[in-house]
């Protein structure tokens, strides 16, 4: 159970140095091939050749609590683990919420291929692996690992924990979109559909976890099932017959398959100004456009044959934690965990292999945009809602995008970003789009204020960034 969390931290903090599937401050550059990942109505000026293997790299995750800032702490002029003795209960446990999760995401595209129509539609195509993170982790589950490694030996603890969860897949996606103009061109509508041809999965979820916490040992009782979809995986087991992890015959196959769509359309409401009677909203609407989608509305579902179930006997089973050595490190800490948390569970075949059904991590993006300065500059409010599979939250964006009027190549974009109930995450894009040559686009949602020596983001609760190289194909329009 711990492995797969500490899996998910490990995906917040490493891959950072590198959530959705394009960045937030991508949305309202005009040139960019990207964004209609956000909204497949959204069309770049021309038509495009991703370069294969960099076409797009996007890697990004969150959290409302379980960063490094809450994790270490400075003590003594160095800087320790929440286990650590140095810190106290009262004082780790004040800056944890009573459920506290993380979400990740990986996606890179392998290549790509925009083009436009007779009818001045638009098409793309891509090809591209997405790796997608959720967990969730009560404040109990927190606080009984720290009490479980208390000092006093007379202390005895009681906990009834409930609604642990963590979900991670990872799965090829190919996907075809078209985008055309309506209403005189006022009205842009663009859908796009996907398959999902599954690589990996898993699931635990911990219904219930007993547990009678001292220093000496923890007596556990749990219910809790762990599911896994991937070609040769096996879970393994110590000579005392506990569960030690998984073992996997390096096979490579698809194990699910899935669907998956986006919907999306933008208008322009100089449409309607006219009819408004007033000269004043007559000139705000004319220079005003309205968008919304739907992406990832879909499902995969992953074969039995390659699937393997887990669930915690229904016994009583005690554990005695791991001796505590002042000059661990925050890994080595983790390892003992994960050791004791395993021994606790213990996970068991049912002997049943199932097929698993999941819907996808479901996002809704509404936009709107002003033009500020006359074909140069645009500012847009962008409120993005992910339906996450252990947490629904929304983030909104302001940014001005700006395109100089002699070097209409390039275009850039500075966010700022409300997340965790803050205006506290600066974002920046730019993307140089000549009409010959390649195109490049870089861009970062949360530029991150401070980091360790080891170059990891310390007070950040989300970090992302993207890059793609493409070539530019046909004339502008």
């Amino acid at each position: 159970m711990i492995r797969i969390y500490t899996t998910i931290i490990s995906l917040l903090f490493i891959v950072s140095s590198l959530t959705a599937q394009s960045s937030y401050s991508d949305y309202f550059i005009s040139s960019s091939q990207t964004r209609s990942s956000l909204n497949p109505a959204f069309r770049p000026k021309q038509g495009y050749l991703g370069v294969p293997f960099l076409t797009n790299i996007m890697v990004g995750a969150n959290t409302n609590n379980l960063n490094l800032d809450h994790l270490t702490f400075k003590k003594n002029g160095e800087r320790v683990s929440f286990l650590h003795p140095w810190v106290g209960v009262d004082e780790f446990l004040s800056g944890m919420s009573a459920n506290n999760y993380l979400s990740a995401d990986v996606n890179y595209r392998i290549g790509s291929f925009g083009f436009y129509d007779k009818r001045d539609g638009f098409w793309n195509f891509d090809l591209g692996i997405r790796a997608t993170a959720d967990a969730n982790v009560p404040k109990s589950l927190l606080e009984m690992s720290k009490i479980g490694l208390s000092d006093n030996e007379n202390d005895v603890f009681e906990y009834n924990i409930t609604n642990t969860k963590a979900n991670v897949s990872a799965y090829l996606e190919l996907g075809g979109g078209y985008s055309l103009p309506l209403l005189d061109n006022n009205l842009l509508v663009g859908a796009k559909a996907k398959i999902l041809l599954g690589l990996a999965s898993m699931d635990l979820n911990v219904d219930r976890f007993n547990a009678q916490v001292g220093h000496d040992q923890w007596v556990v009782r749990s219910k809790a099932t762990l599911k896994g979809s991937m070609p040769g995986i096996i879970p393994t087991y110590n000579d005392d017959g506990i569960f030690d992890g998984f073992d996997w015959d390096e096979q490579f196959g698809i194990s699910g398959f899935g669907l998956g769509f986006d919907l999306g359309a933008v208008y322009d409401l100089k449409a309607i100004s006219q009819s408004t009677g007033s000269e004043l909203l007559e000139n705000i609407l004319g220079k005003t456009k309205v968008s919304m989608a739907f992406t990832d509305i879909g499902f995969l579902t992953w074969s039995g044959g390659n699937s393997m179930n887990l669930s915690s006997p229904n016994s009583e089973i005690i554990v005695h934690p791991k001796e505590r050595i002042i000059s661990d490190t925050l890994d080595e800490y983790f390892d003992d965990l994960i050791n004791d948390f395993k021994e606790a569970v213990n996970f068991k075949q049912t002997g049943s292999k199932k097929g698993k059904t999941a819907r996808l991590r479901t996002n809704m993006n509404i936009g709107v945009e002003y033009e500020a300065w006359a074909n140069n500059m645009t500012v847009g409010v962008l409120s993005s809602t992910k339906f996450g599979l252990s947490k629904t939250f929304t983030e909104v964006t302001l940014s001005g995008n700006y395109t100089p009027e002699k070097v209409d190549w390039l275009a850039a974009t500075l966010s700022y970003s409300f997340i965790h109930n803050k205006f506290n995450t600066i974002g920046l894009a730019v993307h140089l789009a000549p009409t010959k040559g390649i195109n490049f686009f870089l861009a970062s949602d949360y530029l991150i204020p401070r980091i360790n020596k080891e170059f990891i983001p310390t007070t950040s609760k989300a970090v992302n960034i993207q890059l793609g190289f493409a070539i530019p194909l046909g004339e502008t329009r």
